[in-house]
């Protein structure tokens, strides 16, 4: 008796598991379906995308003449390059502009006339040279004793 019920178990929990919607099937199915509509060139074409989603490899690429193939490279680096021609015009002076503030920014800094070690103004052919900013900023730090 025991047999009996184990195995109307079994049938059921099978048929429970045929039931359940299986969507990646039925997802299958329904591109099948949709590819049927194409003429059979698509059809094929279709057909081969289908089976590298499924995990086939997918075909190699078609062989192109190295002459050809060089010639189609030339056009598209020819058309990059009038983009960039045409980008270039419209912002050449914007171009300019930056290069001239880059020029300003990168010109060596004047240095400065308090150094951290003390030392004020500038030495130019072993002598001290001082402005006049220089010489207030010496009595405006003295300490009045």
């Amino acid at each position: 008796m025991c047999s009996g019920t184990q195995t109307k178990r079994v049938d059921e929990e099978k048929n429970t598991n045929e039931q359940e919607f299986n969507f990646e099937k039925a997802r299958l199915e329904v591109h099948k379906f949709g590819i049927t509509g194409y003429k059979k060139q698509e059809q094929r074409i279709w057909e081969q995308e289908r089976a590298v989603m499924l995990g086939a490899k997918p075909p190699k690429k078609e062989h192109v003449n190295y002459k050809t193939y060089q010639e189609k490279m030339k056009e598209k680096k020819a058309a990059k390059d009038d983009v960039k021609e045409k980008e270039h015009k419209g912002d050449s002076l914007k171009k300019k502009k930056k290069e001239q503030k880059e020029r300003k920014g990168k010109r060596k800094k004047s240095v400065p006339s308090i150094w951290p070690a003390g030392q004020v103004g500038k030495f130019r052919d072993g002598t001290l040279i001082l402005q006049s900013y220089d010489i207030k900023k010496i009595k405006s730090s003295k300490v009045i004793k």
